[in-house]
């Protein structure tokens, strides 16, 4: 992080555009004549305070420096929310009109930023305050440079709060809270939006220069995850799927939407495992949050089984959804350490399924499930306390029954394969 300073701004200007020149990957620049403070120096300090920044420009850097540390820290952004007028563009479209809304140096950075992310699986939603035909068009002609900002993005136009669309959209991606980033130039909106998302998730863009420092540090920390790109067509496909579900009902859904679930037992995906094991909340029997060799370890054992479940339907390839580690106590009795499910694939049915096919493959008779109760994690207990018969000592033991029960209905329409 290299904050620039000076006294002289032309030459500061002159400078931060040199080392720009140079496309350093790993540096982010600061501008004291770009963080909108409206004045960055006063010469009069310098004799008796040995500076010549300002007091709200001492405060400004700190703040600043202070959310970029938020962000770096942060390490599991999978959402951005940003405005569009006076945040992505300069101008209000809907009272200046599409010509006079321009895009500066900064803006077109930044979007050329989110655009790289978007491609790679970050998921980015827009809110605007404004008329919804003329945002689209405006968004079709200004941001023609950016065809994922265009096409994949999840966009809420209206004349409703932002808090109520930031809700939406939470509602509609199953993400945590903390998960999830706003940035708007309005700060009325940044308040509204703070009671739900928290203050540190949401970030005041006073000008296009702290919007491209805000995106290129999401950038910084995203630019080198693995590639996520089936999760925008999953949760678009949720929608379809949640249309349908709502129409006909669960089991008609399933019967007419062409499911395959692959069932892994030898050849398993050990990053996506982990990333299940280490980023998924909602439904999390115990958080034990494995490491890449602790997997390995355990799936040599013999008394253990990893096994994880992929889905895909007429909608989208979900891809690896599921992770279940199992471990052999007696003859046929089993342990489940580890239950988890990305938070994207609920509301299918599945869960059920998917100890159903465990249950057949390994013959189990007996099956307990280890679990630990978080505030985060109530999808996870109402379905542990749907299937269970008792708890004992931090276990579920499943009612094998009620399992059958709930599972094998669903089983002649849907397509498994033994991996």
């Amino acid at each position: 992080l290299f904050v620039l300073s000076s006294k002289k701004k032309n030459s500061l200007d002159k400078f931060e555009k040199k080392i720009n020149s140079l496309n350093l990957s790993n540096v982010l620049i600061l501008n004291i004549y770009s963080l909108g403070v409206k004045k960055p120096i006063e010469l009069s300090r310098e004799k008796f305070l040995h500076t010549y920044l300002t007091i709200e420009t001492q405060v400004e850097i700190a703040k600043i420096v202070n959310e970029i540390l938020f962000l770096k820290n942060h390490g599991d952004i999978r959402l951005v929310a940003f405005d569009l007028d006076n945040t992505t563009w300069n101008g209000v479209v809907g009272e200046d009109g599409i010509k006079k809304i321009k895009l500066d140096f900064y803006q077109k950075k930044s979007l050329l930023l989110i655009d790289n992310l978007i491609g790679k699986g970050t998921l980015f939603s827009i809110h605007s305050k404004n008329n919804e035909k003329i945002a689209l068009q405006a968004i079709k002609k200004k941001l023609s440079f950016c065809k994922n900002v265009k096409t994949k993005t999840f966009k809420y136009i209206n004349w409703e709060s932002k808090l109520k669309s930031i809700k939406a959209v939470t509602k509609l991606v199953n993400f945590s809270r903390k998960n999830i980033i706003f940035l708007d130039d309005d700060m009325s909106n940044i308040k509204q939006v703070e009671n739900f998302l928290g203050e540190k998730n949401c970030f005041w863009v006073k000008n296009s220069y702290l919007f491209y420092i805000y995106v290129k540090i999401i950038y910084f920390i995203n630019r080198n995850k693995k590639d996520n790109k089936k999760r925008y067509l999953d949760i678009k496909s949720n929608i379809k799927r949640e249309s349908e579900k709502s129409s006909v009902g669960l089991l008609n859904y399933i019967k007419s939407s062409k499911l395959k679930i692959t069932f892994s037992i030898k050849k398993i995906n050990y990053e996506r495992s982990i990333e299940l094991s280490n980023k998924v909340n909602q439904f999390n029997a115990s958080y034990k949050r494995y490491k890449f060799l602790e997997i390995k370890k355990i799936k040599k054992q013999n008394t253990v089984k990893v096994v994880t479940f992929s889905v895909r339907d007429k909608y989208s390839d979900s891809g690896i959804i599921a992770l279940l580690i199992l471990e052999k106590k007696k003859n046929t009795y089993y342990l489940i350490k580890e239950f988890v499910i990305s938070c994207r694939a609920l509301g299918r049915g599945l869960e059920s399924y998917f100890l159903y096919l465990t249950l057949k493959k390994f013959n189990i008779k007996n099956l307990s499930v280890e679990y630990t109760k978080t505030e985060r994690n109530l999808p996870f207990i109402k379905f542990a306390e749907s299937i269970m018969s008792k708890k004992e000592n931090k276990k579920y033991i499943v009612d094998i029954v009620k399992v059958n029960k709930k599972a094998k209905k669903y089983e002649k329409w849907i397509k498994t394969k033994i991996n």
